[in-house]
């Protein structure tokens, strides 16, 4: 009796490590592409009701599911633990590192035989076990740290940039957007050649639109005079965009900063602002309109789920900066050695999120955007999901799309339970 009570334990021990050896793709398992942009709002995008263009994020919500109801945590690396592994138990709180049994999807869909790269901020730890290259990437090009210069490398904010298991120089020419997609396509380019036939997960992590607020002049020029009228004719004009599309998020009797009050030069400033920051996402917009291009003619659009998110847009407050190689006058600022913030005026009109210190909060600064897209979603174009989700849902919604299960399914592996659940249920 208790000789076959040990053989029973046996084989389901030998069945579960056979389980685990001979994991295998499933057939016609599709591509992904997550852009996670970084404290961008809930309604400063085009199809949320903002003024800024954003042509190509607006055509994946037309060819795809726009979320109105969507969150994600406060902490800008929180939210990427938990959309990197379904769980809010992944993250350590004093370190940002991931927890040794909190598995990403990066790992998930490796193992199964994907090839997969991200580009972009980690913000998940920094020490070497941390690189994301331990986390499931084949290949990587991270910024370690929370926040960094968008242009070039200066010496008032110097950021490590680590590419695969080494720390990698950039130029002064560098600006963080274009770079990032740019290393992307680079990494997807030479995967094609090497294993022909693997799907692909691909991680965009963005830095814009987050402080400092910098920009191509070319991108801000784009902007002149846009913002001259204010604060209330901005929020007034995403507020009757909202309730256009039916996704209003704000109050209509929000008492705002009263522009008349600043003198000419403070109106000057606080328009210049945010000029460059709504540069900054039209360019942010304008890259993924060219890793989108890339999908096309590398014929792989049809194939790949794209899912655009942002972190919340929770802002850091404007500090004063002591420093000679600051130069925040006004025809310098947006430029490599300008360091300024959007300010807590701007931010107060911020639909549906927080700001900075002084800016009123409608739901807790953590409502954003989220769009799923993909020709593979099918009867689902141009749909509408006014659930609640969160971003937790984001690795169920890929496993259920490959149909590979969750390590935390068997007993006998220990790793963090998922909390979330997959986008395409209800």
């Amino acid at each position: 009796m208790k000789t076959n009570y040990y053989f029973s334990i046996l084989f389901c021990l030998l069945l579960l490590t056979n389980c685990q050896q001979n994991k295998e793709l499933p057939p016609n398992s599709p591509n992904f592409l997550i852009i996670l942009a970084d404290d961008l709002d809930y309604a400063e995008i085009g199809c949320y009701g903002g003024e800024i263009p954003t042509p190509n994020i607006d055509q994946l919500a037309k060819e795809g599911i726009q979320f109105t109801n969507f969150y994600t945590a406060q902490d800008d690396a929180k939210t990427r633990s938990m959309l990197l592994t379904g769980t809010s138990q992944a993250q350590v709180p004093s370190t940002n590192q991931l927890q040794p049994q909190a598995t990403t999807i990066a790992s998930l869909l490796k193992e199964v035989g994907y090839r997969t790269a991200m580009s972009g901020k980690w913000n998940l730890g920094a020490d070497k076990l941390d690189m994301p290259v331990e986390k499931g990437f084949d290949q990587s090009f991270a910024l370690m740290q929370e926040m960094a210069n968008h242009l070039g490398n200066t010496r008032y904010m110097p950021a490590t940039y680590q590419e695969n298991n080494g720390v990698k120089d950039i130029s002064e020419d560098f600006y963080s957007t274009q770079y990032f997609a740019r290393k992307l396509l680079s990494f997807l380019s030479k995967g094609r050649k090497k294993k022909k036939k693997a799907p692909f997960f691909a991680y965009l992590s963005f830095t814009a639109p987050h402080y400092p607020l910098q920009a191509p002049e070319s991108a801000i020029q784009n902007f002149s005079s846009q913002y001259d009228e204010g604060y209330a004719a901005i929020y007034q004009e995403r507020l009757s965009n909202q309730l256009a599309k039916g996704i209003h998020s704000g109050v209509d009797n929000l008492a705002l900063p009263s522009w008349d009050d600043l003198t000419a030069e403070g109106q000057t400033l606080e328009a210049r602002k945010m000029e460059i920051y709504a540069a900054m996402i039209y360019d942010m917009d304008k890259q993924i309109g060219s890793v989108i291009n890339f999908l096309k003619v590398s014929k792989k659009y049809d194939d790949t789920v794209i899912i655009f998110l942002a972190d919340g847009g929770i802002s850091v407050p404007e500090t004063a900066v002591s420093t000679t190689f600051i130069n925040n006058d006004l025809a310098n600022l947006g430029k490599a050695n300008s360091m300024v913030h959007l300010g807590d005026n701007w931010a107060s009109i911020k639909l549906g999120n927080k700001g900075g210190t002084g800016a009123v909060s409608f739901d807790n600064g953590i409502k954003a955007p989220l769009i799923i897209s993909s020709p593979l979603l099918k009867n689902q174009k141009g749909s509408r999901d006014k659930e609640l989700r969160t971003v937790n849902d984001i690795v169920p919604t890929i496993l259920e799309l490959v149909g590979i299960p969750h390590p935390s399914e068997s007993y006998f592996t220990g790793a963090l339970s998922l909390e979330g659940k997959s986008l395409l249920k209800n």
